[in-house]
């Protein structure tokens, strides 16, 4: 069987995307290159720290017939309809060059996802400067192909005279170090520190001896350091490109009703605990999380507990924790 990865490299590297967005916790993300929108899926489900909801997505492609495909698959569903949201979500496509001027769009991230390598090297900066530049978000994710790692792709060549790269549409692929320096000497200049992380670290069935040369894919995370406006740096070629025009908007209906009473409201919640559990055993507060009526009136996982250890009249920290569970993860009922 030949080598292969396990979750597959697309999967990860969506993983390693999502969990980078949020660690610095933001809300409002646009995606340069979105494609068929597959990066903007992923982010639709909510995260787990629901303390910081993405509440808005932002894409950008040069292709109508992508941005179709991703508004096929970025539109809300039935199950949206009748499962709502806690947050609202909106996403917003848009047809045009990412070098285009700016969309009128409040973010704090962007999303550039093996796009670099299908634009000319030396259009590039050109790039560098929309994201870092204008844009200048408070976070900009890059990622690219390694092009060391093609060294176990046999079909490939790499290191050879007949070398080719892994799509036919790459215009480049960068070693590590090329990498490097591309991140380097745009943090540099915009006012960004830059963190290089790797993508596809291990391949299942590889070979005796497999050396990973940094992933199969290459990260680059850029955190402001400085709100001051940037020029282009020397050697920047700005050409005119046409406005961005709006392609599609998408809201996801959310939960919007005013809180419970709180007498309804305890009553709500009495109702369900006796539902998961009788009134001798604990529960999980994660068991009382997972009803999405309850995560409608609460909003947040920390409400929700504070909420349990102000009625403690109805509501104790279990005695005995479990081993794996943080205090005030399980409760009983106290009778009352």
């Amino acid at each position: 069987m030949a080598p292969y990865f396990r979750p597959a490299l697309w999967e990860q590297r969506r993983i390693c995307i999502a969990r980078a967005l949020y660690e610095h916790k933001v809300g409002r993300v646009l995606e340069v290159g979105c494609g068929e929108g597959n990066i903007l899926s992923f982010l639709v489900s909510p995260a787990s720290d629901d303390e910081h909801p993405i509440t808005h997505l932002y894409g950008i492609d040069i292709s109508a017939e992508a941005l179709e495909k991703a508004h096929d698959q970025l539109k809300p569903t039935d199950h949206d309809t009748w499962s709502l949201r806690v947050d609202e979500l909106c996403i917003e496509l848009f047809h045009g060059s990412a070098m285009a001027p700016a969309a009128p769009i409040a973010i704090d991230a962007v999303v550039c996802s093996e796009v670099i390598e299908h634009v000319q090297e030396s259009k590039v900066p050109a790039l560098t400067h929309a994201v870092l530049g204008v844009y200048r978000p408070r976070l900009a994710v890059f990622t690219t192909p390694n092009a060391e790692f093609n060294v176990h792709f046999p079909a490939l060549c790499y290191g050879t005279p007949e070398a080719r790269f892994r799509d036919a549409d790459h215009k480049f692929e960068w070693t590590r170090a090329e990498f490097a320096q591309w991140a380097q000497d745009a943090a540099a200049h915009y006012g960004y520190q830059v963190e290089l992380r790797g993508i596809g670290m291990t391949m299942r069935n590889a070979a005796e001896g497999f050396e990973p040369y940094g992933g199969c894919s290459q990260m680059a995370l850029f955190t402001r350091q400085s709100e001051d406006p940037k020029e282009p740096p020397p050697g920047c070629v700005l050409e005119p490109c046409p406005e961005l025009v709006p392609y599609a908007t998408m809201k996801y209906p959310f939960y919007a009703q005013p809180p419970l009473p709180d007498e309804q409201l305890l009553e709500l919640v009495l109702g369900i605990v006796r539902f998961l559990v009788d009134a001798q055993s604990a529960f999980g507060l994660a068991d009382l999380w997972s009803v999405l009526e309850v995560r409608h009136h609460f909003k947040r996982r920390q409400a929700l507990q504070t909420w349990l250890l102000g009625n403690s009249r109805h509501f104790a920290p279990a005695g005995q924790q479990e081993q794996e569970q943080p205090p005030a993860q399980r409760y009983t009922l106290t009778g009352a």
